[in-house]
């Protein structure tokens, strides 16, 4: 008996996990209104979580205020927005079961903030139910126009590595050697041709030479990949790796009695997390990923979505009793959700084929700026969002602008 009733409130427990984890945030439709069913598939277990739980809150906030507006006009319609969300893991088999769950149960139009590396387990899915995928481009990714006519890269990571190790640079414009760096698998982003297109380009625009040092998955001990960058006379680090590696890698290098700066591609959970992790003095110089539209210098914002991305920034310390220190939902979620409403409304349409005509090299404003869709070049259909490359540094225990190198076209990112 006590193991029926066991049995019993085990299955209650997993029910309202899932509900939490899968999730809806949505309003009680009035008449004349229809609902946005919007998915999101990102990592809310595993290693990767910190990313996907800092990231849906922001999310939960912006369909809030889009609904409490009136919700979204597209064409003769409003549309009240509500968010699924599945957890991709990280990882290829749980990501396309995530988008299984959101496209044959919550019967999504889309599946957008995807940043796990199972692009290629997903879009099958979503391509077969005409759901738009909106996800990045890096490591991981096999696309193919043909194959793929519903999916957009809302964030180009790939070209991202090169424009943001050349805006770090530029703060710091007395060193002129760079070190790329990461596990093994990032090596494999590039082929060897575009190595040496991007280390000629680095070298002939701005004088910076390259070395490569790559560890393997699960590294903790980088002392003697420090000592083949010290050998190499590097001045600034660019990591290709995750959190926990940065800041390990942060503190041996302090601890070997090296002061490089060091880049991350991704963006800082929480600059005093980050702190406690690698040291208050290694975490110093420390720079990375910062999509903060009220931050931007370079690249212009429109008014309307600075006064959104306040809105959300307000609303998040309201809610949470804390200042939202975490801006890499600008990059992602928060941005490919612009992306994908400022589509809905051009094409004055939900209909992805309406819809997918409207994103293949239309133009967007965006919570990171107006954009071109392009990669017609490399991707063979122009459906790639810029990104302004913004990167931080850790300054005590916050995180600051340091600088800017943005990516306006995806086509001329390489250019022999």
């Amino acid at each position: 008996m006590k193991r029926r009733l066991m049995s019993r409130r085990m299955k209650v427990v997993l029910v309202l996990m899932s509900v939490l984890l899968i999730g809806l945030s949505a309003l009680p439709l009035h008449a004349g209104e229809k609902e946005l069913k919007v998915g999101c598939i990102m990592p809310f277990t595993g290693p990767a979580a910190p990313w996907g739980l800092a990231i849906r809150p922001q999310m939960e906030i912006f369909a809030e205020l889009i609904n409490e507006d009136g919700g979204l006009k597209v064409g003769n319609d409003t549309y009240k927005v509500s968010l699924f969300f599945g957890d991709g893991q990280y990882m290829p088999a749980p990501g396309a079961k995530a988008a299984r769950d959101l496209i044959y149960r919550n019967d999504v139009s889309v599946i957008l903030g995807y940043f796990g590396a199972g692009m290629s387990a997903i879009s099958p899915i979503t391509n077969k139910e005409k759901v738009i995928f909106v996800c990045r481009t890096g490591s991981g990714v096999t696309y193919n126009p043909k194959k793929d006519p519903y999916v957009v890269f809302g964030t180009p990571s790939n070209e991202m590595v090169f424009y943001q190790a050349v805006a770090a640079m530029k703060g710091y414009p007395q060193f002129k050697k760079l070190c790329f760096t990461g596990p093994t698998a990032s090596a494999k982003q590039f082929t060897e041709a575009d190595n040496k297109t991007l280390d000629k380009d680095l070298m002939d625009k701005h004088g910076i030479g390259v070395t490569r040092v790559y560890y393997p998955e699960g590294t903790k001990n980088f002392t003697p990949y420090i000592a083949k960058m010290k050998e190499a006379g590097i001045e600034l680090v660019s990591v290709g790796g995750n959190v926990l590696e940065v800041a390990l890698l942060a503190k041996q290098r302090w601890e070997a009695g090296l002061k490089w700066p060091i880049t991350e591609t991704g963006t800082l959970i929480d600059p005093g997390l980050f702190v406690q992790l690698s040291g208050a003095e290694a975490a110093q110089g420390i720079c990375s990923d910062r999509p903060a539209p009220w931050e931007l210098k370079i690249v212009k914002v429109s008014p309307v979505y600075l006064k959104m991305a306040e809105r959300i920034r307000t609303r998040f310390e309201k809610k949470f009793g804390k200042p939202l220190s975490y801006v890499g939902s600008f990059g992602w979620g928060l941005n490919h959700m612009a992306q994908y409403f400022e589509a809905l409304k051009q094409a004055g349409s939900t209909d992805p084929e309406k819809v997918m005509k409207v994103f293949r090299g239309g133009t967007f404003e965006t919570f990171l700026g107006k954009y071109t869709t392009s990669g017609e070049k490399i991707y063979g259909s122009p459906v790639v969002f810029g990104y302004p490359c913004a990167m931080g540094i850790i300054k005590g225990n916050q995180e600051v602008y340091l600088g800017e190198n943005p990516l306006l076209d995806v086509n001329d990112w390489l250019k022999p």
